[in-house]
């Protein structure tokens, strides 16, 4: 008998060590199972669409961004309700390879691609102050779109020196976008 509690003290150490990681590794890992990750203010993110998978999202209550000239990857922490979210809005004709420069959103004329983050755990709204888009990967055949992300927000639109409330860095994604 002292065998046996003596080996399931073993094991249970043995697989607490295999599951432990560093959060630069969970980030990077993660993306094979959430469609997005990053770190906010260096907490990790990682989620899906509302309904828990990788599928663009088929609504966008944003007619800023209307649904036949833009697709939304959207990532909600939390499911249906979610406490924070990261949605990236994608010019359907420049879904290509390449780095794109995100900006303050302007709201007279949408850009190519945007990001914006938004913190339901308050009232408080955030805007993109700026940031980086990469799309490193497109598979037309199968509509997968993949890369990476980040950006600063700010509780001030389109102020140059308002102060940044979230850092988003190591940003990935993963999504069908059709």
């Amino acid at each position: 008998m002292k065998n046996y509690y003596t080996l399931t003290l073993v094991f249970l150490f043995t697989l607490n060590l295999l599951s432990c990681s560093s959060n630069e590794e969970d980030v990077q890992t993660d993306n094979a199972v959430f469609a997005m990750t990053a770190k906010m203010n260096g907490k990790i993110f990682k989620a899906n669409n509302p309904f828990g998978n990788n599928d663009f999202s088929m609504t966008n209550i944003w007619s800023y961004y209307p649904i036949e000239d833009f697709v939304m990857l959207q990532a909600r922490q939390g499911g249906v309700i979610g406490n924070r979210e990261i949605n990236i809005w994608l010019k359907r004709s420049d879904i290509a390879v390449g780095t794109y420069s995100i900006g303050a959103e302007t709201f007279n004329t949408p850009p190519s691609h945007f990001i914006r983050m938004f913190d339901l755990i308050n009232d408080i709204p955030e805007y993109t102050k700026e940031g980086t888009l990469v799309i490193t990967e497109v598979n037309s055949s199968e509509k997968m779109v993949k890369g990476t992300f980040e950006f600063t927000t700010t509780e001030t639109p389109a102020d140059p020196n308002a102060t940044v409330d979230f850092t988003v860095t190591d940003g990935t994604f993963n999504y069908v976008y059709e």
